[in-house]
This record gives structure tokens, C-alpha cells and sequence, in this order.
């Protein structure tokens, strides 16, 4: 029982890391290269006053996704897996906050949209240096099986 827990452990892992790097990667270079479409979007709901549900419903998903990393980092025990989840967690509550002030950052992006499209740009990069490091996990933990 223990070693078919171990194996979907390692397969979730693999196919975690593989690919929210993959998505990482595209939604890194598709901002760098492209941000007003994102800008547009946000200033969209903030013009409307309303969230933007999709990254909400992004931020719940990957918080689903994180919640059962978190757990099955414990079988078998991994630090490399327990701390992943735990920055998980800590990126989703920075990113959460922001939402939960969304009238104070709605009049922001209203106020300054050349600055929202230069923090967009800095978030692609980002995204794009984070996708290398998820690919590097998976790489870290597919040699470590063998």
C-alpha cells in the first residue's frame, strides 16, 4: 500500500512541476512579449468595479493543486516537495491579499496604466524564471528515482 502512495507521490509531483512550468512558461513570455491584452482585462473590471473572476478562480485552483502537494509531500517525506508547497501557500496569500483590497487596486490601475503594464512585464519575467525552476524540480526528482 505504501509503495502505491509513494508512486503516485513522485507521478504527482512530476506531472505538478512539469506542467505548471509549462504554463509558467507560456503565460511568462505571452506577458512579456504581449501585456496590454492582461492590462486591458484588468482595467476592464476595474472600470466595472468588479473582480476579476478568472484570476480568482486561478488563485482557487492553484490553491486545490498546492493543498494536495502540501499533503502528499509527506509520503515519503520530502523537504524539497514540503517547502515547495508551503511557497506555494505563501505566493497564493501574497496574491490573494492584493485581491481582497481590489477597490484600492482597482483606482491604481485606473490611475496608472503605463505602471500596470511595466509590472505586468516584471511578472512575465518572473513567470518565465519560475518555469525554469519548476522544470529544474522535475528534473531534480526524476533523476533521483533512477
Amino acid at each position: 500500500m505504501t509503495e502505491f502512495i509513494y508512486k503516485i507521490s513522485l507521478n504527482w509531483f512530476l506531472l505538478y512541476y512539469f506542467s505548471l512550468g509549462l504554463i509558467l512558461a507560456v503565460q511568462g513570455f505571452m506577458w512579456m512579449l504581449r501585456p496590454t491584452p492582461f492590462a486591458d482585462y484588468l482595467k476592464l473590471h476595474a472600470e466595472n468595479q468588479e473582480e476579476p473572476k478568472l484570476v480568482l478562480k486561478s488563485l482557487r485552483y492553484l490553491f486545490l493543486f498546492t493543498g494536495l502537494s502540501f499533503v502528499l509531500s509527506f509520503f515519503p517525506f520530502s523537504w524539497t516537495e514540503l517547502i515547495f508547497s508551503i511557497w506555494s501557500f505563501l505566493i497564493i496569500y501574497i496574491l490573494g491579499s492584493f485581491f481582497l483590497k481590489w477597490n484600492v487596486l482597482s483606482k491604481i490601475i485606473l490611475e496608472n496604466p503605463e505602471n500596470v503594464l511595466a509590472q505586468i512585464k516584471k511578472g512575465g519575467v518572473m513567470m518565465l524564471s519560475l518555469s525554469v525552476v519548476m522544470f529544474l524540480l522535475a528534473y531534480v526528482l526524476l533523476t533521483s528515482v533512477r
